[in-house]
């Protein structure tokens, strides 16, 4: 996607997000222009607390953890894919996997991004404005194999639409 992070902003924040969570869910985003690729970080604020953070230092820290783990009973590709996929169930990101999960939310139908694999897709959903109460009814009991951050956002959106959350 080829738009200014404002614009990117304001789809989210007002185009996109329920009218329940406008000026409650911002999205904040920097550029540290001296690091070696321009990467910075990424934030999700829900009442001007950062619920989800995606540093620059998330690479170093799964760089870190994959050669601590490493041996030869998989690849380093291997072991990058397993810690990787750790650090997202625990809702720690890196910048660019946000830019991806952008991608795939604005080419993707609201239905396909409900049920995405990619969970930061899966929460930019949850939260849209196109997601009405009938379906937020079928899938509140079906939220309690998703990941700890993820329900957090499900039952902000659940608590918001005056919904009884199944996992409270």
């Amino acid at each position: 996607m080829n738009k200014p992070w404002s614009k990117i902003r304001q789809m989210l924040e007002q185009d996109f997000l329920c009218d329940s969570l406008k000026g409650r869910v911002r999205y904040f985003t920097t550029r540290y222009r001296h690091a070696h690729d321009g990467t910075g970080r990424v934030c999700i604020l829900v009442d001007d607390k950062e619920v989800i953070n995606m540093p620059l230092e998330t690479e170093y820290k799964i760089s870190a953890e994959v050669y601590r783990r490493r041996d030869n009973s998989k690849s380093l590709k291997g072991w990058y894919d397993e810690v990787t996929e750790e650090f997202k169930d625990s809702g720690i990101f890196q910048p660019y996997d946000f830019g991806c999960a952008l991608d795939e939310f604005f080419t993707n139908s609201i239905e396909k991004s409900l049920n995405s694999d990619n969970m930061l897709v899966r929460m930019l959903a949850i939260l849209d404005r196109r997601i009405g109460k009938r379906t937020l009814e079928k899938i509140k009991q079906n939220t309690e194999e998703l990941p700890e951050w993820l329900q957090f956002f499900y039952k902000l959106r659940f608590d918001n639409e005056d919904l009884q959350h199944t996992n409270s």
